[in-house]
């Protein structure tokens, strides 16, 4: 299967502060964006997969966005994975290609939190969902609740320091800095995040990714298909992933297993090492996701992630750049937005945050508090 599934065609919806969007219009608007990068129309397109919005649900979205978009689906689903979605929307979509059942998929995530949480937006977040358990959500415990747990769990283990969480955001703003669209520009300090409003202990508001509106979208198809269109085509060349128990006490240790566990079956299947990568581009809602991420990726040994980012190994020239695009620190919680940019990479078109050379680049995603994880490797 690898090696044969190639990415066609990526977009993003714009997205602003100035009206509200439903999740259907951001997906329909990221769809077309990537169907035009990729030189297609909607009857082109046999497949539709989606994340299942959170502050716009609906019982059946991927059908709403088929639906809008008149695509004749022979697969159509819908899959909750929180922040693992989109990555594994493009694992089934290869699958799902190389199974015969569709020739092209569009893998599709979009959601309108920014817009209509209001107020305190974490607790809004929690209300817009029914309980999930009966053990940990409903007495409390938060999404950066979770990830706050498995953070002092990583300091208390490694000698980790506010510090070391501090300079994802850092690093992540340097990158944004330099694109002219990205929602936060002003320069950002480790102190001023040290300095920003206590979210739980140890992370602090800077440490937690904004709450946000996003839409975007990527065209799957076979390589065969995919050098017939206008783009130069981007090779899937491994896939991988990982699961653990969605609950925190339900885990031997912290953090779970999931991320080394898709990545080593990505790169097991890719046949590279995380020294091979030449850009990665990671789930960082929190920083501690990203830290964490780095180390169970393969990229450095655990505890010493702090130093991989404040060190600038992360940055432009470093020796794994990440988060090129500023990342959800940035962004928001776009979990989408690690595949257009690795996409981009790859094929040399990611503008003023290019890594000069790419020719390997991977993507991945998280969901829950890191209890299942999803793994892509890229490549020309």
């Amino acid at each position: 299967m690898y090696g044969s599934i190639a990415f066609a065609g990526v977009g993003e919806a714009a997205v602003g502060p100035d009206r509200v969007r439903t999740a259907q219009d951001l997906a329909v608007e990221a769809a077309l964006a990537a169907m035009a990068d990729a030189g297609i129309g909607p009857r082109d397109i046999d497949g539709v997969i989606t994340a299942s919005p959170a502050g716009d649900p609906h019982f059946m979205f991927s059908s709403l966005v088929t639906e809008a978009l008149n695509i004749p689906a022979r697969i159509n689903t819908a899959i909750q994975d929180a922040g693992a979605s989109p990555c594994m929307g493009v694992l089934y979509a290869a699958r799902a290609i190389a199974a015969g059942e569709a020739h092209t998929v569009l893998v599709c995530e979009s959601d309108s939190r920014g817009a209509r949480f209001k107020g305190d937006k974490i607790q809004a977040m929690r209300a817009a969902r029914p309980w999930t358990d009966d053990y940990e959500d409903p007495f409390g415990l938060t999404v950066p609740g979770k990830y706050a747990l498995i953070a002092q769990r990583w300091m208390h283990r490694h000698g980790g320091r506010p510090e070391d969480l501090a300079a994802v955001g850092v690093a992540a703003r340097e990158h944004a800095r330099r694109q002219p669209h990205a929602p936060k520009r002003d320069p950002l300090t480790v102190e001023a995040i040290l300095a920003s409003q206590p979210i739980a202990s140890p992370l602090r508001a800077l440490d937690c990714c904004p709450v946000a509106d996003w839409g975007g979208a990527v065209i799957v198809t076979t390589l065969e298909r995919a050098r017939d269109m206008r783009q130069p085509a981007v090779r899937l060349i491994g896939g991988g992933e990982g699961h653990g128990p969605y609950h925190l006490n339900e885990n031997d240790d912290l953090p779970p297993g999931a991320a080394r566990q898709s990545a080593e079956a990505a790169f097991g299947i890719a046949g590279v090492k995380p020294s091979d990568i030449d850009t990665a581009q990671v789930f960082d809602a929190f920083s501690i996701a990203a830290l964490i991420a780095m180390e169970e990726l393969g990229f450095c040994e655990r505890g010493q992630s702090g130093r991989l980012f404040a060190d600038g190994h992360t940055a432009l020239g470093g020796s794994i750049p990440t988060n090129t695009t500023g990342g959800m620190m940035t962004w928001g919680n776009a979990h989408i937005i690690v595949l257009p940019e690795a996409v981009r990479q790859v094929r040399g078109d990611a503008g003023i945050n290019q890594v000069q050379g790419a020719k390997l680049a991977l993507a991945h995603g998280i969901g829950g508090p890191m209890s299942l994880s999803c793994t892509l490797i890229l490549g020309k």
